[in-house]
């Protein structure tokens, strides 16, 4: 696979290569034939409804916008946030491609300390790792091979005059709680589903600690059904996306919640 990646990056460049790989995915996709790494994509249609306010933070080339897109309708609104600019552009060619018109689509990053923070993708092995683009000073342990300053932006400033939000989808990467910490008063005024990517325990802790007081609970995601997660316990789940869901939108999961 990895030499395929660099034939087509060779002969197409990066920016051709990007758009391809996007526009690929949304074909096979709707073929329904994606495996448990897209689990989370599909369950989509099983929640979100015609006339949400969804946000994607982390948005890449869109797999989860697009498909939100589709599921809210004209009716609906998607505000999608991308950092680094490769990735906003491919997403955004698409977006015009499709003449879409409910995807407000944003280049700024989340979860940074300052004003402006320093994007990267990084070399693993031979290969650039479009998919590791992360904050630098966040992650010094990886060679970066490109690098871009990027606007930071706090959730409760830039959401601030949504009228209701519904759903928000969140990979950044290791920024997650310093996201979720500067959207504390949009969480607490909405209430909204949250999909959230934590592969470490601790942090699957102190995001719960910091929800709970709003009335969440914290679920995982295993052959289409929704299971309660202790986050206090060791066991490793099957999936590191979590779903963080308040009791006042538990009517829309009732039927696919299951027990342990």
């Amino acid at each position: 696979m990895n030499r395929v990646r660099k034939v087509l990056l060779s002969l197409l460049g990066e920016k051709k290569y990007l758009s391809l790989l996007a526009s690929t995915f949304q074909r096979v996709y709707k073929t329904g034939i994606l495996g448990h790494d897209y689990q989370d994509i599909y369950f989509l249609k099983e929640f979100i409804r015609e006339g949400d306010y969804c946000v994607d933070i982390g948005a890449h080339l869109g797999y989860f916008t697009l498909e939100l897109s589709r599921l809210v309708k004209n009716s609906g609104r998607i505000y999608a946030i991308e950092p680094m600019s490769k990735f906003y552009e491919a997403l955004g060619g698409m977006i015009r491609e499709k003449n879409i018109s409910n995807v407000d689509l944003r280049q700024l990053a989340m979860g940074g300390d300052s004003d402006w923070v320093e994007m990267g993708i990084p070399q693993v092995g031979n290969m650039k790792k479009f998919a590791y683009a992360r904050v630098m000073e966040s992650n010094t342990y990886l060679q970066y091979v490109e690098s871009e300053k990027v606007k930071n932006a706090k959730g409760d400033e830039l959401f601030a005059a949504l009228p209701k939000l519904d759903f928000i989808k969140c990979d950044v990467e290791g920024l997650e709680l310093s996201v979720f910490a500067g959207l504390r008063e949009t969480l607490e005024r909405h209430r909204p589903v949250l999909l959230c990517e934590l592969g470490n325990r601790n942090d699957r802790i102190q995001l719960l600690d910091m929800l709970r007081p709003l009335g969440y609970q914290t679920y995982y995601l295993d052959q289409k059904r929704l299971l309660p997660l202790d986050v206090l316990s060791d066991v490793q789940p099957i999936s590191h996306n979590h779903y963080f869901i308040p009791a006042s939108r538990m009517d829309r999961f009732q039927r696919i919640i299951f027990a342990n």
